[in-house]
């Protein structure tokens, strides 16, 4: 089987993988976008899970093309293992699953063992794997959470697929830039650093027992890619205000009982806007979920009217307790969001403005566990990127500047920004940091 992608080119698939790509739970990723409502700002960034399953495939048999060109013994049905792990590392994702999951905190995330569990226990996809006699193979490569740490005996395949600097990584990165029309790269020579040293997946920074200069920086300029499109793309103020126009629709959805996160499975996202709105009854013209997702469709987004920053809250500590009271679906968050609203109707004087015209979106706090890939010294020891033994500066900076991306946002309508920004102050004991038009 032959598919003809725009990152990779021509990506080959063997009979079985094939079969696995066919089955319907696999399938249904076509309705899955990788990078949630980022379309909105990226018109092109419309690429879907089933695109990068077949991208991480793809890289992950690079990966060991890789190895057995160094002399690596791996045999051809653990590499249809991996293939097909990463064929499907990502079946358990729910439409907008990060947004949901990462920033809202409204499901658990889609990789957690159960659901993994839950999904290749039922369907096609189970009774392919059981046929093939790999399911339990599978589930326990894929449930293993950090396999770096955490797997003592051979984590390599589950390394290979989902850790660190691995398949997963080296599809998104590309794959996403080139969506949302960012020129930003990394060379194929990255992939002549893996070496497998006591049963795990590692990058080898040593030539002639001296450190390679090449593998260091382009290391370095990988990590720099991904926090650049954490800032451009994933971080963009327009995304996370209308993620989290969806997850507020979500939560009262859930509050109202009407939806769990095995109804999820069965959706992409536009069957999701449909049942949020009232599919095969639309409910009311009035309710709150309804006009939230309409507003989403039309693009007629919440703007940035309060905005807090490390720069403001400088030490962990103080961002810490704002992530604890407002990046979950705390009953103080949803508290503080009736006062603004209050106190903006009264202020105002328009009894129009309701639930959904307000929302607090905090960031969690963030760390770039891409640095903390094994390598190896040259000592002839495998140890972390930002342990090495102390970390480079270069490596620290970058670390740093990626955790100083936190940001908590209060979005407002147009209409009030300035106003519930002067709300915020009072209500937060902050100044603002942002200046609403």
């Amino acid at each position: 089987m032959i598919i003809r992608d725009p990152i990779h080119g021509d990506l080959y698939f063997k009979e079985n993988e094939q079969r696995v790509i066919d089955c319907r739970e696999v399938q249904r990723l076509r309705g899955v976008k990788q990078l949630g409502t980022a379309y909105l700002v990226y018109p092109g960034a419309t690429h879907t899970r089933f695109n990068h399953s077949l991208g991480t495939a793809f890289i992950a048999r690079k990966i060991i093309d890789s190895l057995r060109s160094k002399g690596y013994s791996i045999e051809p049905e653990i590499e249809e293992l991996v293939i097909i792990g990463g064929l499907i590392h990502d079946i358990s994702h729910v439409p907008y699953g990060h947004t949901f999951e990462d920033e809202r905190k409204i499901f658990e995330r889609h990789d957690k063992s159960k659901h993994f569990v839950t999904i290749l226990n039922r369907g096609e996809i189970s009774d392919l794997l059981t046929e093939l006699g790999i399911k339990d193979r599978l589930l326990k490569m894929l449930t293993q959470k950090h396999p770096t740490m955490n797997q003592k005996k051979d984590p390599w395949m589950t390394q290979i697929i989902d850790d660190t600097i691995c398949a997963d990584l080296l599809d998104y990165i590309r794959r996403d830039a080139y969506h949302t029309g960012i020129n930003k790269n990394y060379d194929d020579r990255i992939f002549s650093y893996f070496l497998i040293e006591d049963g795990k997946l590692a990058l080898n920074f040593v030539k002639n027992r001296m450190e390679r200069s090449d593998a260091r920086s382009e290391v370095l300029h990988l990590l720099r890619v991904r926090y650049f499109l954490t800032e451009r793309v994933y971080y963009h103020h327009a995304k996370l205000s209308s993620g989290a126009m969806i997850s507020k629709a979500m939560e009262l959805a859930v509050d109202e009982g009407i939806v769990e996160r095995e109804n999820l499975y069965k959706l992409d996202d536009w069957t999701l806007f449909y049942f949020l709105k009232g599919f095969p009854k639309p409910r009311p013209k009035e309710s709150p979920i309804r006009k939230l997702i309409e507003r989403v469709e039309h693009r007629d987004l919440l703007k940035r009217a309060y905005v807090l920053s490390s720069a403001t809250l400088s030490s962990r500590k103080s961002r810490e307790e704002f992530i604890k009271k407002f990046n979950p679906p705390t009953p103080e968050r949803e508290q503080v969001e009736s006062m603004i609203i209050d106190r903006l109707q009264k202020e105002s004087g328009d009894k129009s403005i309701g639930v959904g015209d307000v929302i607090i979106h905090c960031l969690d706090s963030s760390a770039l566990k891409e640095a903390e890939v094994l390598i190896k010294n040259t000592q002839g020891e495998l140890t972390k990127l930002n342990q090495r033994p102390h970390p480079s500066a270069d490596i620290k900076a970058l670390e740093d500047a990626y955790e100083d991306l936190w940001r908590m946002y209060v979005f407002a309508k147009k209409k009030y920004t300035k106003e519930v920004g002067k709300i915020c102050e009072r209500t937060f004991g902050r100044d603002n940091e942002y200046s609403p038009k």
